[in-house]
């Protein structure tokens, strides 16, 4: 790989003493996984804006840029840049990914003094798979004209993911502690009672774990609800599943297209996810909530078949994992507004880390622990809170961990291929193993799902009335 035009001028004008690599280790680092020996030399670039114009952070791979740091240090309240402002700057400099050299763009710079305590420094060569590999005195001498300060703050420890699901409501009480005003405090304790289980999941529920359920009790259940059929109906009409004839009724959906295993659990996560409004705001560049949703959910099904008859969830359970893994972002957005904005703003800053432990660091919990809390009230199945809690931890081996497993899968396959939200994170080999999963399927199942996203974007457009 040749480096791009504009860099190589920064790098023979300065005068640095560099090689390039195309290290294993540090191309994992490239895959956004802060957690290796190599993370705390691997120099990144964030680029914010406020009304006074554009910064550009560099920053250790292993840390989080706080922006409540830099607000405080500078006088200036920063927010990220859009994709497409981030582009229309990449199509400028005519690079694919942006180096951790102020001089390339020559906007205003700040460095973070932490990158300062390394005898080497990895930095993008602003192509693919190589990186340049600068000794400190030779970054430092690159760094002159910027200002050097303290502007982030390690990750959370991933501890909190091993933790017992019992202390998740100690956590949401020491976060409110934390927020301090008297009305947030206030706030929590009108919440912690958020929307009781709408009716129609309660019967819903019954009908789960009845053995003797049948189809025409669940039609008669989902067609109480006539928004909830009509999506029911329109899921089974969508050109993914490309059923010849017309669906007219529940019942038909179930019959003929969906089964009941996969209606009942559909319908489950419509109930469920109707309780709450998807927030107004949310991280610019991320998929809305509801394409996420079905997407995810799509995938699950899919993954699923992957696994040994023995081992996989059946898909139904599958489907609802993957329908309700983010309904943490709903619950969120509801209960605490003020930190949900400013959780935000930290993910668009910090897209090579884990919103997870932004949301650990900025609120003290995690939408995960906070909708397992709320899907344990509603006496959800055991197996669909273990694997919302979980779904972050790969060394998750305990009870239901085939659901748990599979989403941590799912969420990673897509989001490697530019889908939802977070850090890319390339799951192990363990993980794949405990599944019982090839790993090429699961790629292959999951590039084949996105290629048919039109034909999942009526029952979204549905979702989203």
């Amino acid at each position: 790989m040749t480096i791009p035009t504009t860099v190589l001028k920064v790098l023979d004008d300065w005068q640095v003493d560099y090689q390039l690599t195309d290290d294993e280790d540090t191309f994992q680092l490239m895959q956004g996984n802060p957690m290796t020996d190599y993370s705390s030399k691997l120099a990144r670039v964030v680029f914010l804006k406020d009304s006074i114009g554009q910064v550009q952070v560099v920053i250790p791979s292993n840390r989080i840029l706080d922006l409540n740091r830099l607000s405080q240090q500078c006088g200036r309240q920063f927010t990220a840049l859009t994709t497409e402002e981030l582009t229309k700057l990449k199509n400028k400099f005519g690079i694919e990914d942006f180096p951790a050299l102020p001089q390339v763009t020559q906007i205003d710079s700040l460095v973070d003094e932490g990158l300062l305590g390394e005898k080497e420094l990895f930095i993008a060569t602003g192509d693919s798979h190589e990186w340049i590999k600068l000794p400190r005195d030779s970054f430092k001498s690159l760094t002159t004209s910027s200002t050097v300060g303290a502007f982030t703050v390690s990750l959370p420890l991933p501890g909190y993911q091993q933790k017992s699901p019992n202390q998740d409501l100690d956590d949401v009480h020491a976060a409110i502690k934390q927020f301090t005003p008297l009305r947030i405090k206030q706030r929590l304790e009108e919440t912690l009672d958020l929307p009781p289980l709408p009716e129609t999941a309660r019967k819903i529920i019954e009908l789960r774990v009845d053995p003797n359920a049948d189809t025409t009790e669940l039609a008669n259940v989902v067609e109480m609800d006539p928004g909830m059929a009509a999506q029911v109906v329109s899921w089974a009409r969508s050109p993914y599943y490309g059923v010849k004839g017309e669906i007219k009724s529940v019942e038909d959906a179930v019959i003929r297209v969906l089964g009941f295993d996969l209606v009942i659990n559909l319908a489950l996560g419509l109930s469920l996810g109707r309780t709450l409004s998807v927030p107004k705001e949310g991280p610019n560049g991320y998929a809305p909530f509801w394409q996420q949703a079905v997407v995810t959910a799509a995938l699950m099904g899919e993954m699923a078949r992957l696994m040994p008859a023995k081992e996989r969830p059946n898909t139904g359970t599958a489907y609802l994992c993957g329908l309700l893994h983010n309904f943490g972002y709903l619950i969120l957005g509801h209960v605490f507004p003020p930190q949900f904005s400013l959780v935000n703003r930290h993910i668009e800053a910090n897209a090579h880390i884990n919103r997870s432990l932004i949301e650990k660091h900025i609120m003290g919990l995690s939408r995960e622990q906070v909708s397992s809390i709320l899907m344990q009230q509603w006496c959800m199945p055991e197996e669909i809170v273990v694997a919302l809690r979980s779904q972050h931890n790969p060394s998750y081996e305990g009870d239901f961990s085939n659901c748990a497993n599979l989403l941590y899968v799912a969420t990673r396959s897509l989001r490697s291929r530019g889908f939802g939200d977070g850090a890319w994170e390339e799951p192990s080999n363990e993980v794949f193993e405990r599944l019982g999963i090839d790993a090429e399927a699961a790629h292959r199942v999951t590039e084949n799902l996105l290629e048919k996203m039109d034909d999942l974007g009526e029952l979204v457009q549905m979702l989203n009335k």
